[in-house]
């Protein structure tokens, strides 16, 4: 495997598994209300946080801003899932 590609791919679990991290942490007593959830993803994404400080080349932080964006897809996905009413509300706008 070429170490480069290698480098992108523990970068980007490592961006995963420490954006997954920080939402779970904040969210951990549940949460009831989809604005409050999309304001969390939407300052995740904007503030693109140097998940991974120690990954220094482009590369890896190319890979580390992946899995973070990945890591906020499925966390977002998953609690809206579980707000009562939030897909109603959704389809009603």
């Amino acid at each position: 495997m070429n170490r480069e590609f290698e480098q992108y791919r523990f970068a980007r679990i490592e961006g995963r598994n420490v954006t997954r991290a920080r939402l779970q942490s904040q969210f951990k007593d549940r949460i009831n209300d989809l604005e409050e959830l999309e304001k969390a993803v939407a300052l995740e994404l904007v503030m693109e946080t140097h998940c991974a400080p120690w990954r220094k080349s482009e590369f890896e932080q190319m890979g580390c801003r992946e899995g973070m964006r990945l890591a906020i897809h499925e966390f977002f996905g998953k609690l809206r899932r579980e707000i009562p009413g939030a897909d109603r509300n959704r389809s009603a706008g």
